[in-house]
């Protein structure tokens, strides 16, 4: 089976590590190597978790760099692996997701997949147990411009309309296993993640950088994680992340000369007059 390195990238975590890890510990393929990227977390104490870890960990302090430059450095530090899963530290692996999306990337018929993602499952971190809601299945573009996860919120029976993997416009990278080629192809010098972002809207760029260089990105409906999302909805948010958010909207449909920058135009100046 092809190699594996995880790439996580933390900042005030320290809720979410021991189920992170112990999700990691627990895979029936091992991933060969996992980089924790810490971007300024005010106590660090809680990454001890990370080096008591029988896994091949490596942990790097940095500032506060953000969530595109931290992918960036773990990208870096990732080795010569088949493949790199990107994942978020609020997002826990179900036992048997490493193999089975290995299994899936190492078929030949699937060499032109890109990128795979699987089912994401809402989970509440302080009771400690799922939502009963689905989080993402993809990540959508409706027809207006809004850029959504697909059937986030919707019940865990809708799931039952996806027997088999499906093609998706974009992989939200809290849970993404890329293959090597993919971002070698995409990102020659490095910058996997366009580090102009900070955070938001950044897996989109990727995403569809990836399917211009003709790479396909899919749903596995087999592959299950839960993510808690760091924040519960859009109204809990900073006024500096909502502008950060709608701002990146607008960088996101410029760079690709998208019909939908109108609308992204729109948002961003109802958040700024929102907020004021």
């Amino acid at each position: 089976m092809g190699s594996v390195s995880v790439v996580i990238v933390t900042y005030n975590s320290g809720v979410f590590i021991s189920n992170l890890m112990s999700a990691l510990e627990a895979q029936t393929k091992l991933p060969d190597s996992t980089v924790v990227v810490d971007s300024g977390s005010t106590d660090t104490s809680y990454l001890e978790r990370v080096s008591m870890s029988p896994l091949d960990c490596t942990l790097i302090m940095k500032q506060n760099v953000g969530v595109c430059v931290g992918n960036n450095i773990g990208w870096a530090h990732s080795k010569d692996h088949d493949y790199i899963l990107y994942l978020n530290p609020d997002a826990f692996l179900a036992p048997d997701f490493l193999e089975l999306a290995v299994r899936y990337m190492d078929d030949p018929a699937n060499r032109r997949v890109g990128m795979v993602s699987g089912t994401l499952l809402g989970y509440d971190i302080e009771r400690n147990r799922p939502t009963g809601l689905v989080d993402s299945t993809g990540v959508v573009q409706l027809w207006y411009g809004r850029i959504a996860d697909r059937d986030q919120s919707a019940p865990v029976s809708v799931l039952t309309k996806y027997s088999a993997p499906n093609s998706v416009p974009s992989v939200c990278s809290a849970v993404a296993l890329c293959r090597r080629a993919t971002i070698l192809s995409i990102a020659p010098t490095g910058e996997v993640f366009d580090p102009s972002y900070f955070m938001y809207k950044d897996d989109i760029d990727f995403s569809w950088r990836a399917r211009r260089a003709g790479w396909t990105l899919i749903h596995h409906p087999k592959l299950i994680a839960y993510h808690c999302r760091g924040w519960k909805s859009r109204s809990t948010q900073s006024r500096q992340m909502r502008l950060l958010c709608a701002k990146n909207d607008v960088k996101l449909f410029l760079k690709f000369r998208s019909p939908y920058l109108v609308w992204g135009l729109a948002k961003y100046f109802l958040v700024l007059s929102l907020d004021l």
